[in-house]
């Protein structure tokens, strides 16, 4: 049941986008930093399994728990989290949280 639970919980992170890599430092590092974005109407909260999962494989793990107040709010709520990584990072995100980090893709 663990194992089914956790390849549906990765079959779901859709959106990934790794952020700051060179093709010199991605090839040298594994990234292992992840970030997770929660959709719209949502919290930080739902993320729950998936990051007790990935915390339990290794990973360093941050859930951003968006503002909700604007889209331009919500983005500076991610960028604020990525800032904190130390290194490398994965941002995954469900629904809404999609428009965030593509958002986020589309600027330096």
């Amino acid at each position: 049941m663990f194992r089914k639970f956790r390849t549906l919980a990765f079959a779901h992170l859709v959106l990934i986008a790794p952020l700051c890599v060179t093709t010199s430092e991605a090839q040298t590092r594994p990234i292992k930093n992840i970030v997770l974005v929660h959709g719209a109407w949502a919290d930080g909260s739902g993320w729950k399994a998936t990051y007790d999962i990935l915390v339990k494989d290794g990973y360093h793990v941050s859930i951003v728990q968006e503002p909700e107040t604007s889209f331009k709010d919500d983005v500076a709520a991610t960028k604020r989290v990525i800032a904190q990584q130390d290194g490398m990072c994965i941002l995954v995100a469900h629904s809404y949280g999609g428009a965030v980090i593509t958002e986020l893709a589309m600027t330096p």
